[in-house]
């Protein structure tokens, strides 16, 4: 398999040489999760320079590559200073040629807290050490090693989609795919299965209060390769082994028959799991999970109740009942049930973070020139960056947006009712189930007796707003609260907040529709910047409007690409493919996926990323449809007839689907 990314490097220029990795250093001791990403550190002479010692350093990012020893590792640098030393690079606007006189590689172990690095000097030899946060060098093992690969494929897998569109996201980063060869796969397998038992100490995603030994994010990684793969039978014959020493881990194994669409197999697994272990709440929140997918809300509210008494202080089981009781209409109870959610408040979503923060002017990006395609690689972020800071304040600074962790599921299921009741009903319901903080003071509360929680998350709220509640303001009061107040409960700041936000999106969505009337009434075509259709687009989104938000996205996309707009839109036209019989609007939707696909890979090409578990899928979805035949045809026609090297970035991606046999064969 080719790599058409060799051609591009990113890198940040140093102040003082190797400055950077003393920087990695200083940070060990305060990594509590899976750590920095991998980081390549070069000192550069000037190629015309007679002097052996570095005139530059210069450093950048990596994810997916094989660390699985020092040999492996000092190959890619062998490759980089080939690369660099090959012919004059574009360097801050002009050409210059170097010469890598030292290359450094550092993969954070987050198993064990150190740092493997990998030191090659040129033409010399290669050197390798393990280091603690204080410097100290520790003895290298087989296991360190394998560690060390665990924890990058790690990184690798459950960062591979983090917004790229984010402003804040690292770009002087190289992104390759972590799954190129059946070798590295099956090592990060083996891995998996002799690290297993280690896995809580890389820590979990940010919905959840702690990790499990089923649940955190080896795990996760785990899941995603497998996805990637289609190696369903490998994966199990992993967790089967697994499960003989923790029965819990047979939520893992359901898991893996619902994402491999073995239903039968996986119902079983998920009854035979609950009859040895009743409180299971993962497999119970499972269970009920797939009950509410089936519709069978008969069995998913009962279900979902089991799993929130047996895992009272996890956000998930709580969300599953909320669902069951919006898919029953029973609001009234949804809102209870979402006010008594555990949250989590101290976590955010583990993201590649920078060791520090580099100055504009140090960061060198240059355009790769192997793949182009007009419009889309040749997009100037500054241009984008202006367009972003002219944007209406009002529409920029949405707090919704910015939701994170447990709270930004709860707001997607107060829209969820507010999509179904509308707002007046909502503000009805909220008025007849909640006192709100303000009126509960004011009512003759101290502040001690209404401060907290209203309801234990062991208690379940129809079990207990007529004893518990009426119990702690009944006590406080006596009898100068009404019965009607008595069997209120009191509403937590954090859901009072998101009524909050929630009002802010509903009342710019309720004027962009208004604005669009009356332009459709004129006869007139509403303009607004890509930033700003994008903007709408996800505050449609976020209120469910699912079809008036595709609407605005492709209206974005129609005056300049945008990878979020891009993004979204096929996630949407995904969805609607599936939704339809029709063979006409298959075809249709087959047409935009290829584009939005063929053009999210060069945009991520362009920032030196080969890596998207949702591109791979979707293009297996594509390839599969349409056949590849007539697929690569199309690619080539309508996207490279320029021979720009579109169709190399979707071959290589095409190639991967191959190597594990995901591509059904032409007829």
């Amino acid at each position: 398999m080719t790599s058409v990314t060799q051609g591009s490097i990113p890198e940040v220029v140093e102040k003082t040489i190797g400055e950077s990795l003393g920087q990695r250093t200083s940070i060990l001791d305060n990594v509590n999760d899976l750590g920095p990403p991998d980081m390549v550190h070069l000192a550069k002479a000037t190629a015309n320079s007679s002097a052996k010692t570095p005139s530059s350093g210069t450093f950048f990012y990596y994810t997916g590559t094989d660390t699985s020893n020092s040999a492996t590792i000092a190959a890619l640098l062998h490759s980089i200073a080939d690369i660099i030393d090959e012919k004059p690079q574009l360097w801050f606007g002009k050409h210059k040629a170097w010469k890598v006189c030292e290359a450094t590689y550092c993969s954070y172990n987050a198993f064990s807290r150190l740092d493997s690095r990998v030191k090659v000097a040129f033409p010399g030899g290669v050197e390798s050490c393990m280091v603690d946060s204080s410097g100290n060098k520790q003895v290298e093992t087989d296991r360190l090693w394998l560690q060390t690969y665990v924890s990058s494929m790690v990184r690798a897998l459950v960062t591979a989609d983090n917004d790229s569109s984010d402003f804040t996201s690292v770009v002087e980063i190289r992104k390759i795919n972590p799954l190129l060869t059946k070798e590295g796969t099956d090592l990060f397998l083996d891995g998996f299965e002799q690290l297993f038992f280690e896995g809580t100490k890389l820590g979990c995603s940010e919905n959840l209060q702690v990790p499990t030994n089923a649940n955190n994010m080896l795990v996760d990684a785990f899941l995603k390769c497998i996805q990637i793969t289609g190696d369903y039978e490998r994966g199990l014959e992993i967790i089967g082994r697994l499960k003989t020493i923790d029965a819990s881990v047979g939520f893992l194994e359901a898991q893996l028959y619902l994402s491999g669409d073995e239903e039968v197999k996986a119902v079983k697994s998920m009854h035979d799991a609950i009859l040895a272990n009743p409180l299971d709440g993962e497999m119970l929140t499972l269970q009920a999970e797939y009950c509410l997918d089936k519709n069978r809300l008969d069995l998913a509210l009962p279900i979902a109740t089991k799993a929130v008494n047996s895992s009272p202080s996890n956000f998930k089981p709580w969300s599953v009942l909320v669902k069951a009781y919006i898919a029953l209409g029973q609001y009234e109870q949804a809102l209870l049930t979402l006010n008594s959610c555990p949250m989590v408040t101290h976590k955010d979503k583990y993201i590649l973070k920078r060791i520090n923060n580099p100055r504009p002017e140090d960061m060198h990006l240059p355009l790769p020139v192997d793949v182009t395609l007009d419009k889309v690689s040749t997009l100037n972020s500054v241009d984008v960056a202006v367009e972003h800071n002219r944007v209406d304040s009002s529409l920029l600074n949405l707090p919704a947006a910015n939701l994170k962790s447990t709270f930004a599921e709860a707001y997607d299921l107060l829209t969820q009712i507010v999509h179904k009741t509308g707002w007046e009903p909502l503000l009805h319901y909220r008025t007849k189930v909640f006192v709100m903080e303000e009126e509960f003071k004011q009512g003759g509360s101290d502040e001690s007796s209404g401060g907290g929680s209203s309801l234990s998350p062991k208690k379940l709220p129809e079990a207990t707003i007529a004893d518990e509640e009426t119990r702690k303001v009944g006590t406080s009061h006596g009898n100068a609260l009404d019965n009607d107040f008595k069997k209120k409960r009191l509403c937590e700041r954090w859901l009072d907040n998101l009524f909050m936000l929630l009002y802010d999106d509903l009342r710019v969505y309720t004027m962009y529709k208004a604005e669009l009337l009356h332009f459709d009434a004129q006869q007139m075509e509403m303009k607004k910047t890509t930033c700003e259709w994008e903007l709408t687009g996800l505050v449609a989104s976020r209120l469910g409007h699912k079809e008036e938000a595709a609407k605005c996205f492709e209206r974005g996309l129609e005056m300049r690409f945008s990878a979020k707009c891009s993004s979204k839109l096929l996630e949407y036209y995904t969805d609607e493919r599936e939704k339809t019989s029709d063979s006409s609007k298959i075809s249709d939707y087959n047409d935009k996926i290829l584009e939005l696909v063929v053009k999210l890979f060069v945009w991520n090409h362009r920032w030196y990323c080969s890596f998207s578990p949702v591109l791979i899928n979707a293009l297996k979805d594509l390839v599969n449809e349409v056949g590849r035949v007539k697929l690569e045809s199309e690619i080539k026609v309508r996207f490279d007839d320029g021979n720009t090297g579109v169709y190399n970035v979707v071959e290589d991606n095409l190639e991967c689907l191959d190597l594990y046999g995901l591509i059904e064969r032409d007829e």
